[in-house]
């Protein structure tokens, strides 16, 4: 639209140049409406074009069998920490119980009667190491036993080191008699 259009059909000059100014003023304003709305298609077609190649990665992934995967890896996974806390729980139990061998002593123990509950309670060990006390004695520490082992050195202590005998010298270090 322009002035002299405006101007043949009898509008004032002053008045069609605010006509031309409010037309020129919505003109810029949808002017950059549309600038908006093609920055906006750019980014969406990016997008787009990001979005296909990321599906792309996936084109021939079996979904249920990823899902499958994961329900027996988390299952897997549920069972060897119930294993863990349970022979934990029986390493636990077999230091309070006097063996002298916890290791001997949980090999003999039958584990698929032995359960953890919720509680972390241990059932099924005490009858096991009851059974085992009787039939096994010498894997439990009797009570009487005293402590530490007795070696005989074939020195007397008591005495000072000069009235060692260079027999019982050699017989310490593992030497042969002399001749």
């Amino acid at each position: 639209m322009k002035l002299e259009d405006l101007t043949k059909l009898g509008i004032s000059e002053e008045t069609a140049k605010q006509v031309i100014a409010l037309n020129e003023a919505e003109i810029a304003a949808e002017q950059k409406k549309l600038a908006e709305k093609d920055a906006e298609l750019t980014m969406a077609a990016d997008k787009i074009g990001e979005l296909t190649e990321a599906v792309k990665k996936f084109d021939g992934v079996d979904v249920e069998k990823l899902k499958a995967d994961l329900a027996e890896m988390s299952k897997k996974y549920a069972d060897d920490t119930a294993a863990l806390k349970l022979d934990n729980a029986l390493s636990l139990a077999l230091a309070g119980s006097g063996a002298k061998d916890a290791e001997i002593v949980k090999g003999l123990i039958d584990k698929s009667i032995v359960k953890l509950d919720d509680g972390g309670k241990l059932t099924g060990v005490s009858e096991q190491l009851d059974r085992l006390r009787q039939d096994k004695a010498f894997l439990f520490d009797d009570g009487n036993s005293t402590a530490g082992a007795r070696i005989d050195t074939g020195i007397d202590h008591g005495k000072s080191a000069e009235a060692v005998t260079d027999a019982q010298a050699r017989a310490i270090m593992g030497l042969p008699a002399t001749k």
